[in-house]
């Protein structure tokens, strides 16, 4: 029986994001929201062997697991609230498509995340913009409520380096990408038709403050 793949997010930018911070090939990552690892089994192929993923998808952890059998121990599901590792077990944490998933992400980010970053290590992150996430659920899913019962904490570029000062963490780099291809493409097309290119191209070409997703990184 073939095992299917299916992601959730952009990992292949995930994955590029990641290579540009030039980290050390020993370094120790934790991927919180791992899915099914595709990103943390991409990555050790790339060159870091010492990767960890952790999901609350019990299913999508299990998928993970006969998809990837060389990351079967690496890959691990959890509450969503406390993460199974002890106090500074990592030099990178990262986060893709995942705070906006999180109640009261703050909390989160201020005692799990922090605890288990080594001193000066570093959170990577991508979220979408609730200022242009909310109209794109409302359009994808034709309702002004569905995208409430997953997005549950959509953050604005202010609201989203506010969250991380409180949480303690500084040299805050929040930071937009290149929109212009297939995976962003493609999900507009399916949407708006030939008016995908020309909205892609409007929006690639707005401010940070305005982008459709946020990347970054910070420090503890």
């Amino acid at each position: 029986m073939q095992i299917q793949s299916k992601e959730w997010g952009n990992v292949s930018e995930s994955v590029s994001f990641v290579m540009e911070q030039q980290l050390q090939a020993d370094t120790a990552m934790l991927d919180v929201g791992c899915y099914t690892g595709t990103l943390i089994y991409r990555l050790a192929e790339g060159g870091f062997p010492n990767v960890y993923g952790i999901d609350v998808d019990l299913r999508a952890v299990d998928r993970g697991k006969r998809l990837y059998p060389e990351l079967e121990s690496r890959i691990s599901g959890y509450s969503g609230v406390v993460l199974p590792f002890p106090e500074e077990s990592f030099d990178v944490v990262t986060m893709f498509d995942v705070l906006e998933h999180i109640p009261n992400v703050e909390e989160f980010l201020s005692r799990e995340v922090w605890r288990v970053l080594k001193k000066g290590g570093t959170l990577l992150f991508q979220t979408p913009n609730k200022y242009t996430n909310i109209p794109w659920e409302i359009l994808i899913h034709r309702s002004f409520s569905k995208y409430k019962s997953y997005h549950v904490s959509l953050q604005s570029y202010w609201s989203l380096k506010e969250i991380l000062q409180t949480a303690g963490f500084h040299e805050i780099r929040i930071s937009k990408r290149n929109i212009l291809s297939p995976y962003y493409l493609d999900a507009l097309q399916s949407q708006l038709g030939p008016l995908a290119s020309p909205v892609a191209r409007l929006f690639n070409a707005l401010p940070t403050a305005l982008s459709t997703n946020f990347w970054g990184s910070c420090s503890k």
